[in-house]
């Protein structure tokens, strides 16, 4: 607080706050996420020339303090920090849950998501409402209680509106290595503005990982669907001559296509609470 709060001088510390919250998202993604890089250097250029070395080095010395803070004892330290400086009276009605309720509310989801676990190997988590991601952090916490790897078996798709919650929910998600991604959508209209994927999410390959899964569904569906017959099993035809048949990785090989390509985040299987 007293960091940011050296960093207002003339402007308001909402500006300041929020001017943060940018800056550090946008460093964390640059670091690993190579699709859009350029426009959002000039983006942490344009919002850093608004300071002085001092007072950027007064965001390099908050951002750390956060790392630590989510290090010891991971929380909504984002959230909380914004209701502290006093930024929720007045901007659009904002108001972050206590982590202590958000922690309670996780402990009450923890059996499903521990069920999915064991029953798909991971859990998907769908917030539309994230504000700074208070749940999902709880639940990741949860998870760990009950002797679950959040980095490894949980995804998360989240959702707000405002940019500064996108943000805060993202580097809190990016700090504990969960695979997730932070989409600023309109969840009425679902109109989508910008779609943050953590580094958890590109370099664990969680694309590759839906279409595994979501084609594993698919073919149980069908198996638990067909009927019951004393012919003899099915054998399958090879790849090269079966329909739909694609020629990847440029004629070194060629694999059936289960799935569009791109990289679909995955329908929502476990919904949070929605309010912030």
């Amino acid at each position: 607080m007293k960091l940011l709060e050296a960093n207002a001088g003339a402007k308001r510390m909402s500006e300041v706050f929020d001017d943060f919250v940018e800056m550090s998202a946008l460093a964390v993604r640059n670091a690993v996420d190579s699709w859009g890089y350029d426009e959002r250097e000039e983006q942490y250029l344009r919002v850093a020339g608004r300071y002085d070395r001092e007072e950027l080095n007064r965001f390099a010395h908050a951002l750390a303090l956060v790392v630590n803070a989510m290090a010891e004892a991971p929380c909504d330290v984002l959230g909380r920090l914004y209701m502290e400086l006093e930024l929720g009276n007045g901007r659009l009605g904002q108001f972050y849950t206590p982590y202590d309720v958000a922690r309670l509310m996780a402990g009450m989801q923890i059996d499903a998501i521990a069920e999915r676990v064991r029953s798909q190997g991971f859990a998907r988590l769908y917030e539309p409402a994230c504000g700074a991601a208070a749940f999902i952090v709880a639940i990741t916490q949860e998870m760990r209680t009950a002797g679950l790897n959040p980095q490894t078996q949980l995804h998360v798709t989240a959702e707000d509106i405002a940019p500064q919650a996108v943000h805060m929910a993202y580097i809190h998600l990016s700090l504990l290595h969960v695979p997730a991604v932070v989409h600023r959508r309109n969840t009425l209209t679902m109109e989508t503005f910008d779609s943050w994927r953590t580094p958890a999410h590109i370099l664990g390959g969680w694309g590759w990982k839906f279409r595994h899964a979501d084609a594993v569904e698919r073919a149980q569906k069908l198996l638990d669907s067909a009927p019951q017959s004393d012919s003899p099993p099915f054998t399958t035809t090879p790849c090269r001559t079966a329909p739909g048949c694609a020629d990847l990785d440029s004629g070194r090989s060629r694999r059936l296509l289960l799935s569009p390509p791109g990289d679909p985040i995955g329908k929502p299987l476990i919904p949070l609470g929605t309010a912030r």
